[in-house]
Parts: structure tokens; C-alpha cells; sequence
């Protein structure tokens, strides 16, 4: 896991030293994708577009990333909300099939969830959650704008126990850390509405709110 996380890290770093070269001073849009050899092993990649603000009073001294686009990344400064870089959670997780996964995947049990395929999932997405809150904090940001979240789930011969399977899950977050600098754009709106209500006044004033 923590190579996978290198290897993406590695590919952002060359393509913000590109950026560097460019004299850019961010590169939004990033779109992060991997692939595999022919003779094994994977390939990462990081394509972005570089941007400059003309006559910046302030260049960064490392330029930022972000997935968002270039309508998104506007919304997002005129709002008050700059970001601080591409971040990552990536957890990969494995289990055996015991007895009991093998009891309730058996033919002839039924449509029936399978306990242990499910607390599997459910720890990976959270200790990916996990990994991607502790990538915020390093880069000292005040959020996080999720972009995407991947899951692949795949299965193999046990090494240990012949006839048994194991089930690997690998999941990925990616999302962009936000910050903020300005109280430009702020205002009281009220709560939101979770569901739309069937009440004509009600919803005169929620659009009378926005």
C-alpha cells in the first residue's frame, strides 16, 4: 500500500516540477490513472493543465494541484477557497475465507449476504477514509473536495489451505484539500433542505434563501 501511495505521489511530483518548468503556478483538472507493464508491474500517471495568474503579486513557491476544473477551480476562489493539493486514502485489505464465508457461499444457501466480504469492504472504505483525513492534515488544509472513489475486488488461490479462496479489496480516495483565505463570499443561508418539500410557500422561500 504505502509504495502504491508513493508511486502516485511521485507522479504528481513530476508533473508540478513540469508545471515549474512552465512557470505555471497550479495545474487544475489533474486526472490521476494507472495501468499495467506487458512484463509486469504498474504505471501511473498524472495529466493536468498548468495555469498562471497574470502579474500574480505572489507566486507559490511550489505549485498547487487540484482534480477540479477550470469552471470548478473559479467557483472555489470566489468563494474565498483556494487548494492546497491533490490528496490521497488508499487501503488495501485481505481476507480468508473461513469457515462460515465458506458455509454461506455454499450452493444451496440461499440469497444471503456474506458477513465477512462486507465487514471487508466497509474497514477498507473507512481506513481509506482514514488515510485521505490524515493527508489533509499533513498539508495543513481546512477540507477536502472528493472527487472520486474507486474499489476493486479481487479474488486468489489461498497460499496456506488448498480449495480456499481469498478476497483482496483495494480502495481509493481522491480529493482535492481546500483552504481557506478570505471571508469573501460567505453568507447565512439557512438549513438545507434534505428533500423537497411539497409545500408552494415553502419552496418560494427556500428560493427567495438561495
Amino acid at each position: 500500500m504505502q509504495a502504491m501511495y508513493q508511486a502516485r505521489h511521485q507522479a504528481i511530483d513530476r508533473m508540478t516540477t513540469e508545471c515549474t518548468e512552465l512557470g505555471g503556478h497550479g495545474v487544475v483538472g489533474v486526472r490521476l490513472s494507472r495501468g499495467s507493464f506487458p512484463l509486469g508491474g504498474l504505471q501511473f500517471k498524472a495529466i493536468g493543465t498548468a495555469v498562471r495568474a497574470p502579474d500574480a503579486a505572489l507566486v507559490p513557491r511550489v505549485p498547487f494541484t487540484c482534480d477540479l476544473s477550470g469552471q470548478d477551480f473559479a467557483k472555489l476562489i470566489s468563494k474565498g477557497w483556494v487548494p492546497a493539493g491533490l490528496v490521497l486514502g488508499i487501503s488495501i485489505g485481505s481476507r480468508h475465507d473461513d469457515r462460515k464465508t465458506a458455509r454461506q457461499t455454499r450452493w444451496g444457501s440461499g440469497n444471503a449476504e456474506v458477513a465477512g466480504w462486507t465487514e471487508l469492504v466497509n474497514e477498507s472504505r473507512h481506513d481509506a477514509r482514514r488515510q485521505l483525513e490524515r493527508d489533509v492534515t499533513r498539508l495543513g488544509a481546512d477540507g477536502v473536495v472528493i472527487a472520486a472513489m474507486q474499489m476493486r475486488v479481487r479474488e486468489r488461490d489461498c497460499p496456506v489451505q488448498v480449495g480456499r479462496r481469498d478476497h483482496i479489496v483495494e480502495a481509493t480516495l481522491i480529493g482535492t484539500a481546500i483552504a481557506r483565505f478570505s471571508g469573501a463570499g460567505q453568507r447565512q443561508a439557512g438549513p438545507p433542505l434534505a428533500v423537497m418539500s411539497l409545500d408552494p410557500q415553502r419552496r418560494q422561500a427556500a428560493r427567495v434563501r438561495i
